[in-house]
């Protein structure tokens, strides 16, 4: 019973080929790109943030 199972995972082996990954192994590579890659910049949140700084200079130059 051990033989039978070992060689249907050589098959399994030599069907993947040398550099192929099976579901395990992509979503294992998926999720580490995940974590490596850095935020993705936001337009929109940037602009809001300068604004909001402008908005504080200039309140802050009216009051002096």
């Amino acid at each position: 019973m051990l033989n039978r199972f070992s060689c249907k995972i050589r098959k399994v082996v030599n069907k993947l080929g040398k550099y192929q990954l099976d579901h395990k192994g992509k979503v294992a590579v998926t999720k580490f790109h995940e974590k490596q890659t850095p935020a993705k910049f936001d337009k929109k949140k940037h602009l809001e943030k300068i604004r909001a700084e402008y908005l504080k200079k200039k309140q802050e130059q009216t009051d002096k």
